[in-house]
């Protein structure tokens, strides 16, 4: 009994760990396939998600309703300012960032990118697709 009590807790610990670890790596998993299929999506220069811009769609694609709920998504043209005119070859990177909390309100920041290059442009994409307003979801990445 008292060897029990003596390991238990660290046996606990070490398994409440591992979960919390595996968490933590899911949702690394996840904005990393949100933000390499939303970058997919703005390289051929589609928006399945019309009338909401790709950011939205891409914010509530997520596979958990935590993730969706608080995930930024960012689109940005790197070596490119706003009102430069897009080709092809241009890469676009798309930056999803999502706040996992761990135990009493400790927060750890997972992050994921993806930068490709424009395959497809009909015309510039910017003001009709990435550029979403006020929606939470554009919030500037770091």
């Amino acid at each position: 009994m008292t060897e029990f009590a003596l390991v238990a807790p660290v046996f606990m610990l070490i398994v409440v760990g591992m979960l919390l670890f595996g968490r933590a790596f899911f949702y690394w998993i996840e904005a990393n396939h949100l933000a390499n299929e939303t970058a997919r999506w703005a390289v051929v220069d589609r928006n399945p998600y019309a009338p909401n811009s790709l950011q939205h769609g891409a914010r509530f694609g997520g596979q958990t309703q935590e993730f969706a709920n608080a995930a930024k998504v960012c689109i940005d043209f790197p070596g490119k300012a706003p009102t430069d005119p897009l080709s092809l070859g241009d890469p676009v990177r798309v930056k999803v960032e999502e706040t996992f909390e761990v135990f009493g309100g400790w927060k750890l920041s997972i992050r994921g990118s993806s930068t490709q290059r424009i395959e497809r442009l009909v015309n510039d994409p910017r003001p009709a697709n990435y550029n979403a307003g006020s929606d939470p979801a554009s919030a500037t990445c770091t």
